[in-house]
């Protein structure tokens, strides 16, 4: 438990500010499982625990679900709680995300880098808004991951060449041949390519 959790916390259900503005009871309880796993800086966003009752769910031991502000984690008891596995899916590796709508709860299905699963019998209104939170993380890890190459391939051509850094012609020439080795991807040529523009009298 981190020290900045005290029992007085735990008894009334005050939200601990520096891991969630969650002030649901059952949802904080279940945040306070987890609380000594979460990383320095990183905070809960949704808490989506599988339903008892709903088709697909869990009668025994339900997994809950986790959004937080840097990954996601899956905590799944067995053997009626007395055992627990934990996932933890990076947003930067994550493949592909689905909300499949059932008539009473919905099922959130991922594909990840080390894992591939159905989290069952979500409530369908907050499967929604997890959704749109994940790729919303997922949409600014892959404009960082991308910025960070360009960043890099650009200082690299500048650096190996300073003469030349001041024609966009030039440059733009590198960029093709760049992309016909296949070390920049056609939406990453493109991002560089309007970053040249931008910086000289051609755009």
């Amino acid at each position: 438990m981190p020290s900045g959790i005290n029992r007085k916390e735990e008894k009334t259900g005050s939200p601990p500010s520096f891991i969630t503005d969650i002030t649901d009871e059952n949802e904080l309880e279940e945040i306070q499982r987890i609380a000594n796993r979460l990383v320095k800086g990183e905070k809960v966003m949704f808490v989506a625990r599988q339903s008892r009752f709903k088709p697909g769910g869990s009668k025994g031991s339900p997994a809950t679900f986790f959004v937080t502000s840097q990954r996601l984690i899956i905590r799944n008891p067995s053997m009626v709680g007395m055992r627990e596995d934990f996932s933890f899916v990076h947003y930067d590796r994550i493949s592909s995300l689905n909300v499949k709508k059932g008539f009473f709860s919905s099922t959130l299905k991922i594909m990840a880098e080390g894992f591939s699963g159905d989290i069952d019998a979500i409530d369908k209104e907050k499967a929604e808004k997890i959704m749109s939170y994940i790729e919303e993380k997922m949409n600014q890890t892959t404009t960082s991951a991308v910025q960070s190459r360009t960043d890099a391939v650009t200082a690299t051509t500048t650096t190996s060449n300073p003469q030349s850094s001041s024609s966009a012609a030039d440059e733009l020439t590198k960029l093709a041949k760049l992309k016909e080795q296949g070390i920049l991807s056609e939406p990453e040529i493109n991002h560089v390519k309007q970053e040249i523009l931008r910086g000289s009298k051609l755009f």
